[in-house]
């Protein structure tokens, strides 16, 4: 998928869970409030992108933040069990 049909998609979403918070679906809101967390972690991942940065300079970067974050549980089980 193309990041313009990613966003389109996202769009397209958000303008249906619009519409039916205001057609008065409770169901939509709490999809409303799930969107607009997967939103914000979208933004967290699209921010570690530079302007500059090539497909391999973000592989790079996920990789080592998946080092990260794999560390990170490591010392939780450490610390845990």
């Amino acid at each position: 998928m193309e990041m313009e049909e990613l966003f389109d998609s996202i769009e397209e979403t958000l303008l249906d869970l619009l519409a039916r918070v205001d057609d008065g679906d409770e169901k939509a809101l709490e999809e409303l409030k799930k969107f607009k967390k997967y939103m914000i972690d979208l933004a967290d991942v699209l921010s570690i992108i530079g302007d500059d940065d090539t497909v391999e300079d973000f592989k790079k970067k996920l990789d080592i933040l998946s080092k990260k974050f794999d560390e990170f549980l490591m010392d939780i089980v450490h610390v845990v069990g």
